[in-house]
């Protein structure tokens, strides 16, 4: 029966079509058959398991037409519920089929990605792809076959597809080179997302395809590896793989792919060996028409022609050796002509080495360029026919918002950001930003260790491999219980310096910690199973899914043993990964790694560490790599996330002689809400059409989430004239240390409410999943006062670089101002909680209010954050953001359509209930964060531009 479901839905090519009769004319062709019939089907699916393989490939169609872009959809929205009632319309289904989609594959709404674009011709269409999906269709069964669930893979062929139908038709007429970024999570899988579009850019006629993967050996062996198995081929593939041991789960094809009515792949690089000059081998290179009277873009020349693919190291020389054979190739006119092959060239870790840093000389009379960004630029101007895709996990790279970049790979078609994936572990696990922030921190308390003092303490160090070895044999228990979860990896991570000396010296404190960590029975035992019942039980009850934990810590004996031999004696158990210890970067392609890995640079960037359960991250003064980029204990943790471990400094030195500290794992928390921000703005404002949202006005966005990004001497055209911010939330957290400043700012919050009833309420509703009662101060005033009250307050302390910023909030500003159209607010509510265990008391014109405690980010000085979510969503119901359930009369009181509330906080940054039992004493920060209710206003943002004439340009000025 599968064959013949697999073949009538193969069939439907372009949308769904009447399944019943596509039924029947796969049956009359299959042979030995004849006893099927649809009903007979019907009852085998109703009756099938959770990972039947006939169930499989019905639900994958189904889920794949609910998010197609396709005429056949008419006018309803993808991924919507009104997109499967018309699927299950134009497949004729009877009330049996609906009943039984409905309940065994049921539409499931899946994260797309945010697509900021300039207009584009719409050629990537399912008529155009129908048929010419060959290696799409391998890769996505190959990732199933390695353990992806479905909905990972659907989520990803919707991803690629954003990505692919942005680029430039390969078949066009007229070349256009496309240039555009994609942004995705740390560690989130961002190969497997760049593998998938060269698998659809090679079958939509793309023939050149060049993947910049790393600027590192070991991270382009890496991306050559993953491409070699999950998308070339064994058929297509020298001996060089022979001996590895999963040669047997590479991609196979039965034949070459030109065998099967395809075209293959051919590789110029492979695992061991970067791109070489081909000297009089040139010809490799060398495209030829079968049909010469056409140009080789026509598609009876493109189709058949089979594509090359080169992995290269970003490295300036590697680039130019590619470079050169390309050009001997257009000299001695070997082929077609270089503007008639389409080429893709992918870019990872774009923000890396791939920008133009060099300083520029005044008077020059061209840009000057580093290396590896001028090879980038002689390779597309090479290439008339070229597309240039970067990939980053960081949305505040230069590559992005400097647009110095403009002339060459600035972004300026697309920008793409992919949804969190299924099953990822990243930040919004390890940090409680959508929790109440006064006890509510279950991510901080599941999975991160603070780390205060020297690595010798036994809270330290020793705690982070007790983590280590006890994970390991609770991987080992759970393998034994389903042989599915196959833990090929165990794995702990050490940074705490970038100095590859003092690497050595940490790997050898490794070393002596656990020689004497005494496994092998007493202490060493009794630490194993306290730490079992203290922390990783309890952890698995809130946070094991559906994995199973042993009843008790003696059920581990026996693993726990496996484990310590599986790690080895000390001196086999740390290997140290850096540029001079290249024989212990341990190769997780060809075998089992179960170590400790000390390093710096080379593990902060790009490279993967495979079954990372356990991180110990410090940073002692001098240490450079971008927080963002350190987050390696992001990934997918499948059958061990309840296992994983954050030990972070939290009072780290930030130089060798000073005493000041930094909280490491704060001072991280605070960029990854910052990307988050960014990220939710960046969702908002895809749908704009008037005016439509382009890459070019992304970076005026970018200082509304962190400081200038570029200097001031690099500026885009484009400024924001306007910001609706109807229905939005508004809060802005930089705060002055001055003690004057901030008194000041307590005596314009006096001025904002004077003259004003200030009422001690008691409110309730149902609230985050429970009936919540707030006690809160409450007070109404105009919207002038509020604009009196903004303009004046000062937010950075004198002659500090932040100054520069001048009003945080001054786009919520000119909006109150009425600069974007009629805002539609009568009134504003001032509404300040009552908490449990305040830090002081704050008088303001004779009424106290509740002090809280809110810490800082450590650059630049501000704080994480002012509002609580509980308190959030009552001031979301008063201004009719929301409605909460079983409100009482206070709160219904307060409701109303054109109300906008202030949430007000007084704040201390002093840990004051751990270094002083009384309470704080003022002055106190004015902490508030403003809910706008909705408006009629019909845009979102608006534009102006330095430059008229050139509205889509970059602006260099000159300081």
């Amino acid at each position: 029966m599968f064959e013949i479901l697999n073949a009538a839905l193969a069939g439907m090519t372009v949308g769904p079509k009447k399944l019943v009769r596509a039924l029947d004319y796969a049956a009359e062709d299959a042979a030995g058959d004849e006893a099927f019939t649809p009903d007979a089907l019907l009852e085998a699916l109703r009756d099938a398991g959770p990972g039947d393989d006939t169930l499989g490939i019905l639900r994958r169609k189904l889920a794949k037409w609910d998010n197609e872009v396709a005429d056949w959809g008419g006018k309803t929205q993808i991924n919507s519920a009104d997109r499967r009632t018309l699927i299950y319309d134009r497949l004729g289904l009877d009330e049996g089929w609906i009943a039984l989609c409905n309940e065994r594959l049921p539409f499931q709404a899946l994260a797309r990605p945010t697509v900021i674009a300039t207009d584009h011709e719409r050629w990537y269409t399912p008529e155009i792809r129908a048929g010419r999906d060959y290696y799409w269709e391998r890769y996505s069964e190959q990732l199933l076959k390695q353990g992806w669930a479905e909905d990972s893979v659907l989520q990803l062929e919707d991803s690629t597809s954003s990505v692919v139908e942005r680029l430039a038709d390969p078949a066009a007429e007229t070349a256009y080179q496309s240039k555009g970024l994609v942004i995705g999570y740390v560690q989130s899988g961002k190969t497997a997302n760049f593998t998938g579009v060269i698998a659809k850019a090679a079958d939509a006629g793309y023939r050149l395809i060049i993947v910049l993967g790393g600027m590192l050996d070991v991270l382009r062996s890496q991306t050559q590896r993953r491409i070699d198995k999950e998308l070339v081929g064994r058929e297509l593939l020298d001996r060089e793989y022979v001996n590895d041991p999963d040669w047997d789960e590479f991609l196979t094809h039965g034949a070459k792919p030109s065998e099967l009515g395809a075209f293959d792949l051919a590789r110029l690089t492979g695992p061991e060996g970067d791109y070489q000059r081909l000297a009089l081998g040139v010809a490799a290179l060398k495209f030829e028409p079968q049909n010469a009277a056409l140009p080789f873009n026509h598609p009876d020349n493109l189709y058949r022609a089979p594509a090359r693919i080169a992995v290269l190291k970003k490295n300036s020389k590697v680039v130019q050796r590619l470079l050169t054979d390309l050009t001997a190739l257009g000299r001695q006119k070997l082929g077609a002509p270089l503007d008639q092959v389409p080429v893709l060239i992918i870019d990872d870790e774009s923000d890396q080495a791939s920008i133009n840093t060099k300083k520029q000389t005044p008077g020059a009379l061209q840009e000057e360029r580093n290396a590896t960004n001028q090879a980038i630029v002689d390779l597309l101007r090479l290439l008339p026919r070229s597309q240039y895709i970067g990939y980053t996990a960081t949305p505040f790279a230069n590559v992005f918002v400097d647009p110095a970049s403009e002339g060459d790979i600035f972004p300026k078609d697309f920008l793409i950001a992919l949804p969190r994936p299924i099953g990822y572990m990243g930040v919004s696990d390890f940090y409680d930003f959508d929790e109440g922030n006064e006890d509510e921190k279950p991510n901080k308390r599941d999975f991160v260790r603070e780390v205060i003092g020297e690595d010798s303490s036994p809270k330290n160090l020793r705690a982070a491999i007790d983590s280590f070895v006890l994970a390991g044999a609770i991987k080992l228990w759970r393998s034994e219980q389903n042989p599915k979860l196959k833990f090929r990896h165990h794995t702990m991570l050490v940074h705490v310096t970038q100095l590859v000396a003092d690497q050595k010296v940490l790997a050898g404190d490794v070393r002596k910690t656990y020689a004497a960590a005494g496994y092998d029975g007493g202490k060493g035992l009794e630490r194993l199973a306290a730490l079992f019942e203290d922390d990783f039980k309890p952890v698995y009850e809130r946070r094991g899914d559906d994995q199973k934990l042993p009843a008790s810590f003696e059920d581990l004996l026996p693993h726990l043993g496996d484990c310590l031999q599986r790690i080895g004696e000390s001196e086999d158990a740390v290997l140290v990964v850096n540029n001079e210890t290249k024989e212990q970067t341990p190769d997780f392609d060809k075998q089992s790694v179960w170590k400790v890995l000390v390093g710096g640079t080379k593990l902060s960037r790009g490279y993967t560490v495979e079954g990372l359960t356990v991180s110990y991250y410090r940073r002692r003064a001098g240490a450079g790599d971008t927080l963002m980029q350190m987050g390696r204990w992001f990934g997918f943790r499948r059958g061990y996330k309840d296992l994983v471990r954050l030990f972070i400094g939290t009072k780290e030195k930030k130089s060798a002689k000073g005493s000041a500290t930094i909280d490491l794992y704060e001072a991280f928390g605070g960029v990854c809400r910052d990307e988050e921000l960014f990220r939710k703005d960046l969702e908002r404002y895809a749908s704009m059409e008037e005016p439509r949202m382009t890459p070019a006005k992304i970076p005026p966005l970018v200082p509304q989430h962190m400081l200038r990004p570029t200097a001031a001497n690099k500026m885009r055209n484009a400024v924001i004239q306007f910001r609706n911010f109807g229905g939005q939330l508004a809060e802005s957290t930089f705060a002055p240390h001055d003690e004057d400043l901030i008194k000041r700012n307590n005596e314009l919050l006096a001025a904002l409410l004077k003259g004003t009833s200030i009422d001690l309420r008691s409110l309730q509703a149902e609230a985050r999943g429970s009936l919540r009662t707030l006690r809160a101060h409450t007070a109404t005033f105009t919207t002038k006062k509020l604009v009196d009250f903004l303009h004046s307050y000062r937010w950075f302390d004198p002659r500090t670089r932040e100054a520069s910023n001048g009003n945080p909030l001054q786009l919520q500003l000119e909006f109150l101002q009425g600069k974007a159209g009629n805002h539609e607010i009568e009134d504003w509510l001032l509404l300040s909680p009552q908490i449990k265990n305040p830090r002081g008391l704050n008088s303001i014109i004779g009424t106290d209010f509740d002090v809280v405690y809110r810490s800082r980010h450590e650059v630049p000085h501000r704080f994480h954050t002012y509002n609580d979510p509980v308190h959030r969503q009552f001031a979301e119901h008063i201004c009719c953001q929301k409605v909460l359930p079983r409100a009482n009369d206070e709160l219904k009181a307060l409701r109303a359509a054109h109300r906008g509330v202030m949430i007000y906080y007084p704040i201390t940054d002093e840990k004051a209930a751990a270094k002083n039992p009384k309470p704080a004493k003022p002055p106190f920060t004015v902490g508030f964060t403003l809910l706008f209710p909705e408006n009629h206003i019909q845009s979102p943002l608006g534009f102006t531009v330095r430059m008229p004439d050139k509205p889509e340009d970059a602006v260099i000025t000159v300081a």
